[in-house]
């Protein structure tokens, strides 16, 4: 049975590994003043996007629209009907974008259309699909995928994978450590998301205190703050090192940066994150964050994700 996976660009994975293993990447386009600025996770174009727009500060920077109910449903009858027999929809936190509504909507014209399709290719077998929320996002929803390709390639069937990404669902833990809290604080308070406010913003901003954020299950919120960028990085590399010493529920480690990759080898205790990853048989999966998550968190994040049962790192 051919199984695909598709994910939205805000799912950060290294171009190779989606490439590699034919991910299917639903863009997201950003609207920024008058101008739209496609995300479909092109690392150059990244790279390009971070220096040229994210030096911004205005609290109307940027809009993003998600594929719409019909984009979905094309790219599904157009393309996906007839390369895959089942395919698996990771998306987004559905609290966060409106991107798992619009697939669950296009799921049901899909699943009724395909047949016509399919029949028409001289593909007589039948189409199962399965639209999921992550209930993560960034590093979080890469996680999760990975796991899913794995799990094709050892020749899991749709009941088995489907099954596995449900639990992984409640098990998967993103942290993240902004640079700036500019971006944060007013893309939050456009939401009406109250995890930053002016005061934190405010005093953060005038003594260099970073949150470290964290999300699970929907939630957004602060678990930790400290003096510094780097601090607070290190901090979170070196009680992820610590995790993955206890063992993870996945053989993968997903980390995403918004800047040139080739810093991230150079902040405090990624050293020792990478030795711990080594010795324990962990992938480390470092990726470009997206164009659409870094409009929401500014430039120079980094997010860090995992998946592991019990207490995660606070």
């Amino acid at each position: 049975m051919r199984i695909g996976i598709v994910v939205d660009s805000c799912c950060d994975l290294p171009k190779d590994f989606i490439d590699a293993n034919n991910i299917v990447v639903m863009p997201i386009t950003l609207r920024i003043g008058d101008a739209l600025v496609e995300d479909r996770r092109d690392p150059a174009e990244t790279q390009s996007f971070y220096t040229t727009h994210l030096d911004k500060k205005s609290e109307d920077f940027a809009e993003s629209i998600p594929y719409s109910v019909q984009q979905i449903e094309k790219l599904f009858l157009g393309r996906l009907v007839l390369d895959y027999d089942y395919v698996f929809c990771l998306t987004i936190t559905s609290g966060r974008s409106a991107i798992y509504d619009h697939a669950m909507q296009a799921s049901r014209a899909i699943l009724t259309k395909y047949r016509d399709v399919r029949r028409e290719a001289g593909i007589p077998e039948r189409f199962g699909l399965a639209v999921l929320s992550s209930r993560n996002m960034f590093a979080g929803q890469a996680v999760q995928a990975a796991e899913a390709v794995r799990l094709i390639r050892q020749g899991g069937t749709p009941s088995e994978i489907g099954s596995r990404l449900r639990q992984l669902v409640e098990q998967t833990h993103t942290y993240m450590v902004p640079a700036d809290l500019f971006h944060i604080y007013k893309r939050a308070s456009k939401k009406g998301d109250k995890s930053i406010g002016w005061g934190s913003y405010t005093l953060g901003s005038m003594l260099d205190v970073k949150p470290i954020l964290y999300c699970h299950q929907d939630a957004t919120g602060p678990v930790d703050k400290v003096r510094g960028f780097e601090t607070g990085v290190e901090r979170l590399f070196t009680k992820a090192a610590d995790r993955v010493r206890k063992g993870l529920e996945v053989p993968y480690l997903c980390i995403s940066y918004g800047g040139p990759l080739e810093k991230v080898g150079k902040l405090p205790g990624y050293g020792a994150l990478e030795a711990a990853a080594r010795d324990a048989g962990i992938e480390i999966l470092l990726s470009p964050m997206s164009k659409t998550a870094a409009v929401n968190v500014g430039p120079g994040a980094v997010t860090l994700a995992f998946a592991a049962t019990g207490q995660a790192l606070h």
